[in-house]
């Protein structure tokens, strides 16, 4: 996974929740936070198909949610 990729993904996340009026949110817990990573995972799976972006980094990033979120 291109931890370049992912760390972009993952800021574009926390900033798009930030302007959705969640101001805790951050690099970390929007992957460990169940309801900050429902929003994450969301997000994630709306460009899946989206040749802009690299889908095994959008697809890895959705396991590690969902692993997450199974096994709190």
């Amino acid at each position: 996974m291109s931890k370049k990729m992912r760390d972009q993904l993952i800021d574009a996340g926390v900033a798009t929740l930030k302007e959705f009026g969640y101001p805790s949110v951050n690099p970390k817990n929007i992957i460990t936070d169940h309801i900050y990573g429902i929003f994450f995972k969301t997000m994630l799976e709306g460009n899946l198909g989206d040749p802009a972006h690299d889908q095994d980094v959008l697809k890895k990033l959705i396991d590690e949610i969902d692993s997450i979120q199974n096994n709190p």
